[in-house]
């Protein structure tokens, strides 16, 4: 929670698994090397995770500890991956996903991952769309297939279909993993073109697409302006609050210069993350000045971060801040960070939780 009382909504969280085991694919180590030094990049010192820690199987206890106890993060989003070409998971598997929402079920929602080659893929959308907690569908733009990288825009003959799966079930909003390629993929296939064509279509659909403004800022804002059904999902952008701010200022102001600060949404990218150091980085974010007088960039007011930091996923969520605020009244996170509190021990040093206690303690 902020220090002026609004909520803070982690829009994407994972459990990864980062060890040899679950390689599939010869890019596989390629990946995982390139995430760590990702967060090497992206993270302020004392905030980028050991080897030890990093490269292991990251269980729901350990991530709800990284959330809960080591940031400012009331609620989460839990995004399983469709990455199983790559890794036998999927890198992010559903199963800990459910496991994570059950333990934690009014601080938790999830995302499902699917691939739309499979077969049942339309079937896979409408069985997990009617489950308990599930809020949205998770897209990959690349797959690998047959020795050669495979492009699944959103206006493929494979994906198109469904889309109206999708716009036909109990949820109404897909995340696309943009502007960060992984692997061989070509850079193109991470371009945000295809969302404008699926947002024009399926005006009842809302499409979050995951690192908005890493790269592609220009193309990320026209559409956000021209589909008031686009939303950007700040994942790693967010993390550049720190240790590229200029980069930072520069894509948040022409998010805002363009579309307005109602459809940003902050996420923090764990456990290949620390979520922390971008909470504190946007809460005392000003715009710097000589970008409001050269590029007439807006100043950022407290609101505007409150509904960047939560209020605007919380409305994407179509939940009522005032009604999760009394769900986690007093659940074993609220009382564990009380107990901190007391102690000037919350948020937790990062990494400090991990390890500590795999097993979920049963709520009072």
């Amino acid at each position: 929670m902020l220090d002026s009382g609004a909520l803070v909504v982690d829009s994407v969280s994972h459990c990864f698994n980062h060890t040899p085991e679950n390689h599939k694919h010869p890019h596989a180590q390629r990946w995982d090397d390139e995430t760590f030094q990702l967060g090497e990049k992206l993270l302020p010192e004392g905030y980028v995770p050991s080897e030890e820690v990093f490269y292991r199987d990251h269980q729901p206890e350990e991530l709800a500890r990284l959330l809960f106890l080591e940031s400012q993060i009331d609620y989460s989003v839990y995004h399983s991956l469709p990455l199983d070409d790559y890794f036998h998971d999927g890198y992010v598997s559903r199963e800990k996903g459910f496991e994570f929402m059950e333990q934690n079920p009014e601080r938790v929602s999830m995302y499902v991952d699917i691939n739309p080659l499979e077969d049942d893929a339309g079937d896979q959308i409408e069985e997990y769309a009617a489950r308990d907690g599930v809020e949205g569908i998770k897209f990959y733009p690349a797959r690998y297939q047959n020795g050669n990288d495979l492009s699944l825009q959103l206006t493929e003959n494979a994906v198109w279909p469904l889309l109206e799966r999708i716009a036909d079930s109990e949820v109404d909003t897909l995340a696309i993993h943009k502007f960060i390629p992984f692997a061989t993929a070509p850079v193109r296939y991470f371009q945000p073109g295809d969302v404008e064509d699926a947002a024009n279509s399926f005006p009842d659909l809302n499409f979050e697409i995951i690192h908005a403004g890493f790269s592609f800022v220009e193309e990320t804002v026209l559409a956000m302006a021209s589909h008031d059904n686009v939303y950007a999902n700040l994942e790693n952008t967010a993390c550049l609050v720190n240790t590229r701010p200029k980069k930072f200022a520069r894509a948040l102001g022409e998010m805002l210069y363009w579309a307005g600060p109602d459809r940003i949404v902050y996420a923090g990218g764990a456990t290949a993350l620390h979520p922390q150091p971008p909470i504190e980085g946007i809460w005392n974010f000003e715009m710097p000045e000589e970008l409001i007088e050269g590029e007439d960039y807006p100043e950022v007011t407290e609101e505007d971060k409150e509904k960047i930091l939560g209020g605007n996923a919380l409305r994407l969520l179509d939940k009522d801040p005032e009604q999760v605020k009394k769900d986690i009244e007093g659940d074993r996170w609220d009382q564990l960070r009380q107990e901190r509190e007391e102690t000037g021990d919350f948020p937790a040093a990062p990494w400090s939780t991990y390890g500590t206690d795999t097993a979920a303690p049963a709520d009072d």
